[in-house]
């Protein structure tokens, strides 16, 4: 008989900061203060900690459009970690897609903040490109470790 593998801490770890950071801040980490000013809620070195602060236009009125397609990812990215949690390794698969689609909706995102300012705003904009790509990373390479396999082959074993 096989060892029984237990669920490893990586994914209670992962479906936790999957949630947090790609499904809770992006939606309570900016609040707007004032007419063009935010007031932005936790580190910066988060990966979308501010984006709905993107989703305003130069007129001050967010894009409907804009704003449920962030949601949607999010809350994609959110679900999907924690099926992924639960043993179920679509949810795994699921969580790396949803994950590496915010991340390029959040480049385009801020590539259309980029257009719209100009100067030393559209500077401090590039920031914001430097760490989802690092975060994206750490998610993948977390996922697609030997150990989280292992534990989903042998949950889909124990489903037949």
């Amino acid at each position: 008989m096989a060892k029984r593998l237990d669920k490893p801490i990586r994914l209670y770890v992962m479906a936790i900061f999957v949630v947090i950071a790609y499904g809770l801040f992006p939606l309570v980490s900016v609040f707007p203060v004032g007419r063009e000013s935010f007031l932005l809620v936790g580190p910066r070195f988060l990966p979308f900690n501010g984006s709905v602060q993107v989703l305003y236009g130069t007129d001050g009125e967010i894009s409907v459009i804009l704003l449920v397609i962030t949601f949607a990812l999010g809350l994609l990215a959110s679900a999907s970690a924690i099926v992924a949690f639960l043993g179920i390794s679509e949810g795994r698969t699921a969580t790396l897609i949803f994950v590496s689609l915010d991340v390029a909706w959040w480049f385009f995102l801020v590539s259309i903040g980029m257009s719209n300012l100009e100067g030393a705003g559209a500077f401090r904009l590039i920031g914001q490109l430097i760490f989802p790509p690092v975060w994206l990373t750490f998610v993948w390479w977390n996922f697609t470790r030997p150990d989280i396999g292992a534990y989903y082959k042998q949950e889909s074993e124990k489903q037949q």
